[in-house]
């Protein structure tokens, strides 16, 4: 019976007020939006999130919620399958923007952050030749243990040949001391959207993460390979029609000559 009355009392504690109005807040802002977002800030500093969630003020909010709380609200929001992404190191955001122009915006938020030993390279790291400004000295063997080539123009180091660190790869200790020195930060970090909803459409998407940059750069090369294909295979259109006419001519020129030599 003892037990009985004990568990009872654990039921019955109240919850601290603190709690209770983040929990209502976070339902209000779940009901009041169009967009609620679950977003991960894992590896995110503290000083560049602040500076993060001040650049989306007036375009979004950035509420930093416990697990428990979290879940509740949106359980009482009827936004329960948002919850399967609800773990630590995240924020939940609100905004009247739908879901991927929202995520297109953080995207555009990042944060250049230098790289530790043992992290994967996302995309090549390419370390050209040059003289720096760093003054020769024990510089040298740092550059040498990363297995850069340097040498010295008057009194500072030049790398003589170009390093490429691909991507895929296990950045050394070394080569981190390596790009420190040369202030190469190689590392975007931001908030990284997991799943959202739209309560306009009445739905989830899950890691709705959109890449403006990777994303044009893509297109970039689409169109050099369309046009080269076009150009290679004579596919007239308004892009390439000039390169064709004037490739023909080029051939109807050399063809010309040849006859010509024939006919003589």
């Amino acid at each position: 019976m003892a037990i009985k009355k004990l568990s009872e009392k654990q039921i019955e504690r109240k919850v601290p007020e603190k709690k209770q109005k983040l929990l209502k807040k976070l339902v209000d802002l779940s009901k009041q939006n169009r967009t609620i977002m679950i977003a991960s800030i894992e590896g995110l500093p503290s000083a560049q999130f602040q500076k993060i969630k001040k650049s989306l003020k007036g375009k979004a909010t950035v509420i930093v919620s416990k697990k428990k709380v979290a879940i509740k609200a949106m359980d009482e929001a009827k936004l329960t399958n948002l919850n399967k992404k609800i773990e630590k190191n995240v924020v939940i955001i609100f905004s009247q923007l739908e879901p991927f122009e929202l995520s297109s915006l953080l995207s555009e938020l990042k944060i250049k952050s230098k790289m530790k030993a043992g992290q994967i390279v996302e995309k090549d790291i390419l370390i050209e030749p040059c003289t720096t400004d760093i003054m020769a000295g024990p510089a040298i063997t740092e550059f040498s243990n990363a297995n850069i080539k340097v040498g010295i123009d008057q009194g500072k180091i030049a790398i003589k040949e170009s390093h490429l660190i691909p991507a895929g790869s296990k950045i050394s200790g070394e080569l981190t001391i390596v790009l420190d020195r040369l202030e190469i930060k190689p590392v975007s970090i931001s908030i990284k959207p997991l799943i959202a909803h739209d309560s306009k459409e009445d739905k989830d998407y899950e890691n709705p993460v959109i890449d403006k940059e990777e994303t044009l750069n893509r297109l970039k090369q689409a169109s050099t390979e369309a046009l080269n294909l076009a150009y290679n295979t004579d596919f007239p259109c308004k892009e390439i029609i000039g390169l064709i006419l004037g490739k023909a001519a080029t051939h109807a020129l050399a063809l010309n000559q040849i006859l010509n030599q024939n006919i003589q």
